[in-house]
């Protein structure tokens, strides 16, 4: 039986994918790579956010895989596919809320990210585990809404193998 590593990337679901980012945020966590986790969670964290778009998009409301794709493109970034696709769509539902406080959550995210990949800024220990501690629980919500069993865990266990 073949794992998910035997696959290559671009042939893995976005739950694949998911896992596989967490992963490899979890393995640089352990190796000290503080400012590469929080740009490696920012971007597990826009993978999530594809995955309760496809699921709404595609699945709930019937739009083509290439229209949503292209609704993804131009929503540019995880901020971006928050303030113009999800909340949007999901607002007066019972899940405006909870993207109500997704967003409230990543901004912490998005800036630290920002701060690296814009002005060149490292990253300390304590911040990254801020940041991979409020991209578990925004991983876990888009998961959850979206109707995945998807959970990702951002405690460090120095038994687990990292890619």
């Amino acid at each position: 039986m073949g794992s998910k590593m035997d696959t290559p990337y671009s042939e893995r679901t976005l739950e694949e994918r998911i896992e596989t980012n967490w992963k490899k945020t979890i393995g640089l966590m352990k190796r000290g790579e503080f400012s590469t986790v929080v740009i490696r969670a920012a971007t597990t964290v826009e993978l999530a956010s594809n995955l309760l778009i496809k699921h709404e998009f595609e699945n709930n409301r019937g739009l083509p895989t290439h229209f949503v794709e292209n609704l993804m493109v131009w929503a540019n970034g995880f901020m971006g596919k928050i303030d113009r696709l999800l909340i949007p769509i999901f607002r007066g539902t019972p899940n405006e809320q909870s993207l109500k406080e997704v967003k409230k959550r990543s901004k912490d995210i998005n800036d630290e990210r920002n701060n690296i990949v814009h002005r060149g800024q490292f990253k300390a220990k304590k911040t990254a585990q801020k940041v991979l501690e409020e991209s578990a629980y925004i991983i876990n919500e888009l998961a959850r809404l979206s109707g995945s069993q998807l959970t990702v865990d951002p405690v460090i266990n120095d038994e687990e193998d990292d890619a």
